[in-house]
């Protein structure tokens, strides 16, 4: 779950493509279902709507998912205050790899590291070879 102050950081979380498959909920400050529509990649419209639980009811499974009991009542901006409180900073490690590495450069890395074991595997496979021809 996460805030989405503007509508510049709107895509800053979510993939276009989960737009168009409805995989999120979204609601607005006052706590309303909202669906929103993008073409090519640009908001272009706001519309309330029902959404499947309330924001109280995503709260509480948030709340569930932290492993907090945080108190859901209250503006949804208070709520959301009290259950940020509850998440617990990533570490050195998940940050590196969250920003530093992301899943490009991993990948990336990943192609590499087997083309090198590829060399290594050859290169002793074939001082093995020498070995064994004596």
């Amino acid at each position: 779950m996460f805030l989405v102050e503007n509508r510049d950081k709107l895509l800053y979380h979510i993939e276009p493509i989960d737009f168009e498959n409805n995989e999120y909920l979204f609601w607005d400050a006052d706590g309303l279902g909202v669906r929103l529509t993008l073409e090519r990649g640009t908001l272009t419209e706001v519309i309330h709507a029902d959404n499947e639980i309330s924001l109280h009811e995503a709260f509480v499974r948030y709340s569930r998912a932290l492993g907090a009991t945080v108190d859901t009542t209250g503006t949804p901006a208070e709520v959301w205050t009290r259950l940020q409180a509850c998440v617990k900073p990533l570490s050195w490690r998940s940050r590196v790899a969250r920003n530093a590495l992301g899943l490009g450069c991993s990948l990336i890395s990943a192609v590499f590291a087997i083309f090198v074991l590829g060399l290594l595997g050859s290169a002793i496979a074939g001082v093995i070879r020498a070995i064994f021809a004596r």
